[in-house]
């Protein structure tokens, strides 16, 4: 009877400090969409929203994140991004081909970076900038 006991009272203290799938989610892929946006013209009153989806494991899930990560442009004198996604042509009216990366540090693996890009074209033939080349 004691030996059954001990038994039952180890299984329920593995069960205690065994870590289980609520331990948290480990995000494996961060996707924007629309991952193309193209602006018929250099005009800074124009824009897109992009949203920032990211995938993770442990348990399976995805989850709009565009809030929590950090936005970027690659070319800030053709495309500017804001920190809440949303994209548009840059004030300095300049046409071409930008880059934008939506990236979050992880906490599993320690510090391990994600992310996910969009590209963005403005091209203005419209306003006599050449036609930019994606």
């Amino acid at each position: 009877m004691i030996r059954n006991c001990l038994s039952l009272l180890l299984i329920f203290c593995s069960a205690l400090f065994v870590p289980g799938c609520s331990t948290g989610q480990q995000l494996v892929g961060i996707t924007v969409t629309p991952t193309n946006v193209v602006f018929g013209s250099p005009d800074p009153s124009l824009f897109v929203q992009l949203t920032a989806t990211g995938s993770y494991i442990h348990p399976p899930a995805t989850k709009v994140i565009t809030n929590q990560v950090t936005w970027a442009s690659d070319t800030p004198q053709v495309a500017q991004v804001f920190k809440t996604g949303v994209v548009s042509p840059s004030p300095s009216e300049d046409c071409g081909v930008a880059g934008v990366t939506a990236s979050l540090v992880t906490n599993s693996p320690n510090g391990n970076v994600m992310t996910g890009t969009a590209t963005v074209t403005v091209d203005g033939t419209a306003t006599g900038c050449p036609t930019a080349t994606p």
